[in-house]
C-alpha cells in the first residue's frame, strides 16, 4: 500500500501556472493508492475542464474521492469563490466520511479535519484523517491538534493514518546542535521567528509515529519550492497499530513535482492491505 500526502496549492504551481493535469501527473507517477490533499477548492471548476477540478482529478486517476470543507470565501487568492479544504482520493471504496471543524480563535481562519473509512482489498478497513493546520501561530496549531486528537482518539487502538500539512517542524529533525543552528539561521534569514515546538511533540506524545523519522530516505524538506524546499512541514503519522507495517518513506520529487505546487508530496509504503 502506498499513501501520499500533498498540499496542491489549489493546483497552482511554483511557477504561478494553474495546471490540474500537471498535479495529476505527479500523483499518478507516485503509484499512490490513498492520497490526502490540502488546499483544495471545490466544487469550483478549473479552466476549461467543464467539471470541478477535484472530480476531474479522481476520474483521471481512477479513484474515489471525498471532500471536507474547512473555509468558505467570496474571493480568495484572486480565484473563484466557493469552499476550500481537504480531500482524500482512494483506489479502493470509501465507506464513510465526515468533515470536522477544528477550533480557530478569533482572527484566525477556520481549519478542518477530514475523516474517511476505506475498504481495503483484504476486506479490512482503514481510517484516514487529513488535515491542514494554522500557518502563522504555534499556539493555535496546538489548540487545533488537541481538537483533532479528540476525534482521532476513537481509533486509538486501531490502524489509522493522520496526514497533511501541519505547518510545524519536528524538533527531532534538528537534534544535532549544528543542524538546529543552521535551521535557526534559515528561519531568521527569511524574516521569520523561531518558536518553541509544541504541535509535533504533542502528536508524538499521543503515540503517533512519524513515518519519515522511522523510515525516511533522501531529502526531507517539503516546503516551499522557491526554487528548492527548505522545511519539512508535511507529514504522514501512523497509529501504533499501523506503524509496524511501514516499510519505506520518501519525499516524492520526481518531475514535475517541483513545479506542480509550492510543496512536495510525501510517500509512505506499508505492507498492509
Amino acid at each position: 500500500m502506498k499513501i501520499l500526502t500533498y498540499n496542491i496549492h489549489y493546483w497552482e504551481g511554483s511557477d504561478g501556472v494553474s495546471d490540474v493535469d500537471r498535479t495529476i501527473e505527479v500523483i499518478a507517477a507516485s503509484g499512490a493508492d490513498i492520497v490526502g490533499l490540502n488546499e483544495v477548492y471545490h466544487p469550483t471548476k478549473a479552466g476549461e475542464l467543464g467539471q470541478p477540478a477535484l472530480s476531474y482529478m479522481a476520474e483521471r486517476l481512477g479513484m474515489h474521492f471525498v471532500y471536507g470543507q474547512a473555509q468558505t470565501f467570496t474571493l480568495a487568492f484572486n480565484r473563484p469563490g466557493r469552499s476550500f479544504g481537504n480531500a482524500l482520493l482512494s483506489r479502493w471504496p470509501i465507506l464513510a466520511s465526515a468533515a470536522h471543524h477544528l477550533t480557530a480563535p478569533s482572527g484566525f481562519a477556520p481549519r478542518g479535519l477530514l475523516e474517511a473509512r476505506i475498504l481495503l482489498p483484504n476486506q479490512r478497513t482503514l481510517t484516514v484523517y487529513v488535515t491542514h493546520l494554522e500557518a502563522g501561530d504555534e499556539d493555535v496549531r496546538l489548540t487545533q491538534t488537541q481538537a483533532l486528537l479528540t476525534w482521532a482518539s476513537r481509533d486509538r487502538a486501531q490502524p489509522h493514518v493522520l496526514m497533511g500539512d501541519f505547518n510545524a517542524f519536528n524538533p527531532d529533525d534538528y537534534a544535532d546542535p549544528e543542524q538546529f543552528e543552521a535551521f535557526r539561521r534559515t528561519v531568521e534569514g527569511l524574516g521569520l521567528s523561531l518558536y518553541e515546538p509544541q504541535t509535533i511533540p504533542r502528536l508524538l506524545k499521543a503515540g503517533y509515529v512519524d513515518a519519515w523519522t522511522t523510515a525516511g530516505a533522501g531529502p526531507s524538506a517539503t516546503c516551499c519550492n522557491k526554487p528548492e524546499p527548505l522545511f519539512r512541514i508535511d507529514y504522514i503519522f501512523l497509529s501504533q497499530a499501523l506503524a509496524p507495517h511501514l516499510t519505506a518513506c520518501r519525499r516524492w520529487d520526481a518531475t514535475p513535482a517541483l513545479l506542480a505546487s509550492d510543496h512536495l508530496p510525501v510517500l509512505a509504503e506499508l505492507d498492509f492491505g
